[in-house]
């Protein structure tokens, strides 16, 4: 009896560790992802500021940030008309939401996430990447228009792993 309790414990405390390090290695490939899609987006910025079309720049925050990329990731999901359906971002996948020009990544794993979001239970939980501008501070001589500095991608969600 002794040895099946001892066992049983081990193999709780195993279990545990196992889904752990799953769940690492799943913010690992994602963190991989989004510095990719940020590499790319820099390579993109040179190839403007190279043509000498830099006044383009602001219509990055527009573009599917997959399409900087040589190849998208295998587990980007390409939606047929740019807006996600109920069901089509499936756990462990990226797909690009057209409507509110954000890349987003739901969760395959998520028992040690945590998001500031108020996601219900029963809702796949998701980290939202978006491409924003870097402008700098409004002055005080009554400019209207604010010029684009740089490109930067930025993470909607706030969220971080235990």
């Amino acid at each position: 009896m002794i040895v099946i309790v001892i066992t049983s414990v081990l193999a709780i405390i195993l279990l545990n560790r196992f889904f752990y390090y799953q769940e690492v290695a799943e913010k690992a490939a994602m963190d991989i992802t989004v510095m990719n899609v940020r590499s790319g987006l820099r390579l993109r910025i040179a190839e403007l500021m190279m043509q000498d079309r830099m006044d383009e720049m602001g219509h990055l925050m527009d573009e599917n940030p997959i399409l900087w990329l040589e190849t998208p990731p295998s587990n980007y999901i390409e939606l047929l008309d740019g807006k996600p359906e109920k069901n089509a971002a499936t756990p462990g996948n990226w797909h690009f939401d057209n409507e509110r020009k954000e890349l987003v990544y739901v969760l395959q794993h998520d028992a040690f996430f945590k998001s500031e979001t108020n996601e219900s239970s029963n809702v796949k939980k998701a980290i939202r990447f978006r491409v924003n501008a870097i402008t700098p501070p409004r002055s005080n001589n009554g400019d209207t228009v604010r010029r684009i500095e740089g490109i930067t991608l930025t993470s909607v969600t706030q969220y971080h792993w235990l």
